[in-house]
């Protein structure tokens, strides 16, 4: 039976005072408050906080709640191994979002609505695009994907993405000076302007705009990477003889594959309900099977993303509810329930701080509530290497 239920609620936390978690109401773990243990998780320092941290961070944050001491890791590769694509070493692997420009290449929207209508028949439409060196696009989950050029390019080019909406499109520039690197970033810019002439007329597009929902005629790239680390196998490194990932294709998928984690995959489920009876039946059939079942979940940080306060509160409210299910089936088993980060729902940015995480079924040390301000007022700093080695 699963020694631990891991629930790595991506961009959990908030700064303040009032913040979602905290005015959200959770009947449900406030039952077992007596049987938990509420510490900060400590998961970056100010020193090793990313140069684009406020924007991207999931997979090295990932990585480092699994206890691995790494500085960086590119985006790129990560999204593709995530999706259960072949990348070679050498190969140039991107991570790109469907955005929304004006014809002034001004962002309109960085997700274009976060609406995924139409974008599997764009995303064909991508892959036939005639270009210079063959090359794949996949889209992995709502406006995400990968694009992945199959021949050895230079990781050291700029982004597209400006990393905010009212902003032009950054043109791609080679961040060193070497003949393979201007040609790398000539071929990425010529690629996504042909793209984004074919896809501002694409037929999907035009039905789009009739229909209010904002086009997807832009690919913004951001981190760009051709090889990953190798990593020591997690199994290896700390006291579970197994593990099983349940996460979309992407970021956190791909870094537990590449410790060693066997993978599950959220398949694209729009409706909340249906995509939890996903995660619960994936517990309920692994339970047995697993040392650690670890699953990651998306909806706190696409709310703190959009600016919504309210959705964010009723998430956790929603996951109250859902968690409730899981511990009456069973009951025994130990809980860990934290963040990868906090997502400030003001700023809709990601900012540097410490997380709460409650441990169920660990030595109590009589939390009132679970949330930031209760966890700070603890004065307990885990790191995730005590975390794995002492608590779990």
């Amino acid at each position: 039976m699963a020694r631990a239920i891991f629930f790595l609620i991506d961009g959990l936390a908030d700064p303040g005072k009032n913040t979602p978690l905290k005015l959200a109401k959770k009947p449900n773990l406030n039952k077992v408050l007596n049987k938990s243990f509420l510490a900060e998780l400590k998961i970056f320092t100010k020193k090793d906080w990313p140069k684009y941290g406020d924007a991207s961070l999931t997979g090295l944050a990932n990585l480092k709640i699994l206890g691995y001491e790494i500085k960086e890791i590119k985006r790129g590769p990560l999204e593709a191994i995530g999706a259960d694509l072949e990348l070679k070493n050498g190969e140039l692997a991107l991570r790109v979002d469907f955005a929304t420009i004006d014809k002034n290449l001004k962002v309109i929207d960085r997700r274009a609505g976060r609406n995924v209508w139409g974008l599997s028949e764009i995303t064909k439409t991508v892959n036939e695009i005639l270009f210079d060196i063959p090359f794949h696009f996949h889209r992995t989950y709502g406006h995400r994907g990968v694009l992945i050029f199959k021949q050895k390019l230079s990781p050291f080019i700029s982004n597209s993405d400006p990393l905010e909406k009212n902003k032009k499109i950054k043109k791609i520039k080679p961040l060193k000076k070497d003949y393979l690197t201007i040609k790398t970033a000539k071929l990425v810019q010529k690629f996504l302007d042909q793209t984004h002439y074919v896809l501002d007329n694409h037929p999907i597009n035009l039905e789009r705009e009739k229909r209010k929902i904002l086009k997807a005629n832009y690919l913004l790239t951001r981190e760009a990477g051709n090889s990953l680390p190798r990593l020591e196998n997690f199994f290896k490194k700390y006291k579970f003889k197994n593990g099983l990932v349940v996460a979309e294709n992407g970021v956190v998928k791909g870094g537990c594959k590449l410790v060693g984690f066997d993978t599950l995959t959220l398949p694209e489920i729009e409706n909340i309900n249906k995509r939890y009876e996903f995660y619960q039946k994936a517990i309920f059939k692994n339970f047995n099977k697993y040392d650690l079942i670890y699953l990651h979940l998306k909806e706190a940080d696409e709310a703190s993303h959009d600016k919504n306060f309210q959705k964010k509160k009723k998430f956790f409210e929603f996951f109250d509810n859902w968690f409730s299910k899981i511990y009456r089936k069973f009951s025994q088993t130990k809980y860990i329930i934290t963040g990868d980060h906090i997502t400030n729902t003001k700023t809709g940015k990601h900012q540097f701080g410490n997380v709460p995480i409650l441990i169920i079924n660990h030595q109590s040390n009589n939390p009132k509530d679970f949330n930031e301000i209760e966890a700070r007022r603890k004065k307990i700093k885990l790191t995730p290497q005590q975390l794995w080695r002492d608590i779990i």
